[in-house]
């Protein structure tokens, strides 16, 4: 049997090249970088502040890294409770998070006394400390578990919620069933003011308001509008014994893995968006206080003589708590605290 050999049309190297090329169409050459999807998660609504910010915080990064650096926001504890996603930014699964700094302080101990009661008079000396020394020295204690430290800003003052009763004075915590943060001063605070704390995360805390497992809860006006607390409540007590404050924060792997360039922009993004927030909060607040009154909550201030009786009650808790993150620490925060207080009114 005769084979007949197969032809094939003789190619150009002109055609072959341009051939070539067209294979070639959305392949990445040696060497481009790729863009990099961060992935950033949050446990609030997406119109809680620590949702917008981390929203503004995308748009900033993409635009001033031309695309090359972009994050994609999960809300509502998708990823995770503000504990586990920490978790998963020290293992490398996660990249970038908002978090309460109270609940970093079961690693990083001194974090903790941003939430101490009484500790800031306004949101703006919170700003200003944390912008500081102090703040500088607590992402470096971060870092060495796992975290970098973008930057702090606050939700506003905390406050309390419960369908028992108004909270005038301290006296009126006995006997509330109070669900608290996971956090070991929050515990401490409330026993102290003899209510029962039962510490949840915050994606649970509406599910237990709403089933009467928990008589109330404390937090800043942003998480209970947001999370619709008031919807379950009927006594909002504008309390202000802790100021709640906030973390931005990326995984020290993924920090790591990025060019001194892109650490610089990514810096850069996030101080714009810390700017933001800031600036937004104290509309946000009053536009809060309005909404919870029109869902028909009674709202009561504690008088400021009754917040300073609740801060003479909880010194113990203070004194204990500074034990826990140091004396010397304690002191060095304080005194810094004073100092700045002291140049603002000179």
């Amino acid at each position: 049997m005769t084979i007949t050999p197969l032809s094939f049309p003789r190619l150009s190297r002109r055609t072959l090249v341009q051939g070539g090329l067209a294979s070639l169409v959305g392949v990445p050459l040696l060497g481009q970088a790729q863009p990099l999807d961060l992935r950033a998660g949050t446990s609030m609504a997406p119109d809680h502040p620590a949702a917008m910010q981390l929203k503004k915080f995308s748009e900033v990064l993409e635009a001033k890294s031309g695309g090359k650096l972009k994050m994609t926001v999960h809300t509502n504890a998708v990823l995770g409770a503000d504990v586990q996603m920490q978790a998963q930014l020290q293992a490398g699964t996660q990249d970038v998070m908002t978090t309460g700094t109270a609940t970093m302080a079961s690693q990083v101990r001194e974090m903790a006394i941003l939430d101490f009661p009484a500790v800031f008079q306004s949101g703006e000396e919170f700003d200003r400390v944390v912008d500081g020394a102090m703040g500088k020295l607590l992402a470096d204690k971060s870092y060495t578990h796992g975290w970098t430290v973008l930057g702090y800003t606050h939700n506003g003052f905390r406050n309390t919620t419960n369908n028992k009763r108004p909270i005038n004075r301290w006296e009126d915590f006995e006997g509330l069933k109070l669900r608290v943060i996971q956090n070991a001063m929050y515990i401490d605070m409330f026993k102290q003011l003899g209510a029962n704390p039962t510490p949840l995360p915050v994606s649970e805390v509406y599910s237990a308001l709403e089933t009467k497992a928990v008589d109330g809860q404390e937090n800043p006006l942003a998480q209970i509008v947001t999370l619709r607390m008031h919807e379950v409540q009927k006594y909002l007590s504008l309390t202000q014994h802790s100021i709640n404050s906030e973390g931005l924060l990326m995984g020290r792997k993924t920090w790591d893995k990025l060019s001194k360039s892109d650490q610089a922009t990514v810096q850069a993004a996030a101080q714009e968006a810390k700017a933001w927030k800031r600036q937004q909060l104290a509309a946000m607040e009053a536009g809060w206080t309005e909404t919870v009154k029109k869902a028909g909550m009674v709202v009561n201030v504690m008088a400021l003589p009754e917040r300073q009786r609740m801060a003479e009650r909880l010194k113990p808790v203070v004194d204990r708590q500074n034990e826990k993150v140091g004396e010397e620490f304690a002191k060095q925060f304080y005194a810094e605290v004073d100092k700045l207080r002291g140049a603002k009114k000179g």
